[in-house]
C-alpha cells in the first residue's frame, strides 16, 4: 500500500532521544522503518556504537512491541497508549534495553531514558519515566518478566495476522516458528549481472573480510551474514542493490528475453525494472506507475547501474490510455499493491499498521489489476502476478478468481525446484518457514 512520504529523519546523536522520534514517525505510517534507519545512520554524527544502539532500539521495539507493552502494563496506572507518543516510545525503548540488552548497566539505561524524556518533553515526563524505570528494575530482580508469555505475544503477532498465518500453514505447527518473525531480517543483495558475476562479487566481498554466501534459489542473490557492503558507494548501486531473494524470484519467473515487449506495471522505484533490464537489456521495456516521482527514481536507478533507462508511463495500470499497448505485450509483470504483510520480518511495523479491511481492499484492487494486465498480452503472452503477502485472500483467492473470470487465461507453471513451489506451479513463500519475505507468485499465459 502506498503511503505519503515524510520528512527526512533528524538525528541528534543521542540514540535514546532519536529512537523514540523515529518510532513515532514510523508508526504514523508516513515512513518505512528501513528508510528511517538507513537515513539516520548515514547522517549519524556520533560514534558507531551509538548508531548501533539507535538501530537496535528502533527495530527491537518494533519487533517486540506487544511483549514489551505487556511487561510494562502492571507498572502503569493507565494504558500505555494513553501516554504521549514520545513518552510511550521512551518507555518501550527502556523496556527493550532492560529485557534484551542487559549488558547496558541498569543505572545507565534508566538515567539516560529519564534524560531523554526530559529533553523530548518535560520534567513531569522525566519523573514518570524514572518511576516506571525503577519499578521495571524491581520486576527484573524478582524473575523473568517474559516467562509465561505466549509465543505469539513474545513475537508480537497481532491476532488477525496469527489467523492468516494458521490459515495458510495448518501444520505440522511448532510455536517456535514464530520467533523467526521477531528475528533480525537477513540482508540480501542482488548482483547487477550486466556489470559483473555473482562469483566475482563473492570473491571481492570475502577479500574484504565480509561473511557472505550465494542465495539458494535466486541466481544473482547474495546473503550477508557479517559486514556492511551497502555502505560501500563503489558497489551500491552500480554492482549491488538491496533486494530480498523472494523478490528476485518474481522476475526470474517472468524470464524476460531480449527483443520482447515488456510492461512492468506498478513499477515503483524500479528495483524489479532494473532486474528485467539486467537480464534482457535489449528488450523494449515500459515502466508504469501512478507516482511520477517514483518513476523518476526508477530511471535514475537504471542509469546508475549502467542499464538503458526504460520508457515510463505515469498512469493507473487499471486504465492505461495508450491503445497501442493492448494485446501487444510479450510479457507483463504485475507486482501488485498489497498489505506487505510478507515483509513483517524486514519491516516489523507492518503488523501494527494493517487490518483485515486492508487485506480485503488490496485483494479487490489486485483482481482489477490482473484483469487490466491480461488485456495487454498478445496471444501466447505471459503475465506474472506477485504480492509480498502470505494471506490467502491476497494471493491464492485472487488467482482463483482471475482464472474463473478472465477468458483465455491459464496458469503456466513456474519452473523452479523449491520447497515453496506448489503442485499447480505457483510459489507460496512463507517467511517463518523459508527464511525470506512472504510472497505469492503466479505465472499466467494467454491462450492463442
Amino acid at each position: 500500500m502506498n503511503r505519503p512520504a515524510g520528512r527526512r529523519t533528524r538525528v541528534t546523536g543521542d540514540p535514546r532521544q532519536d529512537a523514540p522520534r523515529a518510532l513515532v514517525e514510523v508508526l504514523s505510517g508516513r515512513r518505512r522503518s528501513t528508510d528511517v534507519v538507513n537515513e539516520a545512520l548515514a547522517a549519524w554524527p556520533g560514534e558507531a556504537r551509538d548508531a548501533g544502539l539507535f538501530q537496535a532500539l528502533v527495530m527491537g521495539v518494533l519487533r517486540r512491541r506487544m511483549s514489551l507493552a505487556a511487561v510494562l502494563a502492571p507498572l502503569l496506572r493507565r494504558r500505555l497508549d494513553a501516554s504521549p507518543p514520545l513518552v510511550r516510545e521512551v518507555l518501550l525503548c527502556l523496556a527493550y534495553q532492560s529485557l534484551y540488552m542487559q549488558r547496558v548497566p541498569s543505572h545507565a539505561r534508566v538515567s539516560a531514558s529519564v534524560e531523554a524524556a526530559r529533553r523530548l518533553t518535560n520534567e513531569s515526563a522525566a519523573g514518570f519515566v524514572n518511576a516506571v524505570g525503577r519499578g521495571l528494575e524491581k520486576l527484573l530482580a524478582s524473575g523473568d518478566p517474559l516467562a509465561g508469555q505466549s509465543a505469539e505475544l513474545r513475537a508480537s503477532i497481532p491476532a488477525f495476522i496469527m489467523a492468516h498465518v494458521k490459515a495458510v500453514d495448518p501444520g505440522p505447527w511448532d510455536d517456535s516458528l514464530l520467533e523467526t518473525l521477531a528475528a533480525e531480517a537477513p540482508s540480501v543483495l542482488r548482483v547487477n549481472r550486466m556489470a559483473t558475476t555473482r562469483d566475482a562479487v563473492l570473491e571481492q566481498l570475502h577479500a574484504r573480510e565480509m561473511t557472505v554466501r550465494p542465495t539458494l534459489f535466486a541466481p544473482d542473490g547474495i546473503a550477508v551474514d557479517q559486514g556492511t557492503p551497502l555502505a560501500d558507494r563503489s558497489l551500491v548501486p552500480r554492482i549491488l542493490v538491496p533486494q530480498d531473494e523472494a523478490s528476485q524470484l518474481v522476475v526470474e519467473a517472468l524470464a524476460p528475453r531480449n527483443g520482447e515487449r515488456i510492461l512492468d506495471l506498478c513499477a515503483g522505484t524500479g528495483i524489479k525494472t532494473s532486474q528485467i533490464l539486467a537480464i534482457a537489456p535489449e528488450a523494449s521495456i515500459r515502466a508504469v506507475d501512478i507516482d511520477g516521482q517514483k518513476l523518476q527514481r526508477c530511471r535514475e536507478l537504471c542509469l546508475s547501474m549502467g542499464l538503458p533507462p526504460p520508457e515510463t508511463v505515469v498512469a493507473d495500470a487499471r486504465a492505461l490510455a495508450d491503445p497501442g499497448l493492448a494485446g501487444q505485450q510479450d510479457a507483463v509483470l504485475l507486482d501488485a499493491p498489497c498489505t506487505g504483510l510478507g515483509t513483517l520480518v524486514r519491516r516489523p511495523e507492518v503488523r501494527y499498521l494493517r487490518t483485515d479491511t486492508d487485506v480485503a481492499r488490496c485483494a479487490t484492487m489486485q483482481l482489477e489489476l490482473l484483469e487490466a494486465a491480461s488485456r495487454l498480452l498478445k496471444p501466447g503472452g505471459r503475465l506474472v502476478y506477485a504480492v509480498c503477502s502470505f494471506t490467502r485472500m491476497e494471493g491464492p483467492d485472487v488467482i482463483d478468481a482471475a482464472l474463473a473470470r478472465i477468458p483465455g487465461l491459464r496458469l503456466d507453471p513456474i519452473p523452479l525446484d523449491a520447497p515453496f513451489r506448489l503442485p499447480d506451479g505457483t510459489l507460496r513463500i512463507l517467511p517463518w518457514r523459508h527464511g525470506m519475505d512472504g510472497f505469492c507468485v503466479a505465472k499466467f499465459r494467454r491462450e492463442a
